[in-house]
């Protein structure tokens, strides 16, 4: 998630939090110059492509940039991520689909807010 414009910058679908998967995310999304994490220790021998990395033990650098927010939505307005034995993706190709669709709306929502920041209770069901 980029701080300044809280648009989702990289993401990937897997099943597993390993260090391959995590350097995927890093190579595809723009480069930064510094990275912070929650201090899952397969984020420490990744290559941040001369971008420092900062492992914290609290929230005070992910919390404010929305990471928890956007988590929030994504089980909000994403079914599978909420109750599996209700809702579930029949293939992964599916729920790919379905999450790029979030994604490109949730930033198409958050380039608007930052060009009219006085309109409240602007929602993201709006925009779909």
């Amino acid at each position: 998630m980029e701080r300044i414009t809280r648009e989702i910058v990289g993401y990937d679908i897997s099943f597993d939090r390993n260090p391959e998967t995590i350097q995927k995310i890093i190579d595809s999304s723009p480069k930064s110059k510094q990275y912070y994490s929650d201090g899952y220790p397969g984020y420490f021998k990744l290559n941040y492509h001369g971008g420092k990395y900062k492992s914290l033990n609290n929230k005070s650098q992910t919390h404010n940039i929305g990471v928890k927010g956007v988590n929030s939505d994504f089980r909000k307005y994403i079914p599978f991520l909420q109750r599996k034995s209700k809702c579930f993706p029949r293939s992964l190709e599916t729920f790919e689909a379905v999450f790029k669709v979030f994604c490109y709306i949730y930033n198409k929502l958050s380039s608007f807010k930052r060009k009219f920041p006085n309109l409240k209770n602007i929602y993201l069901i709006n925009f779909i």
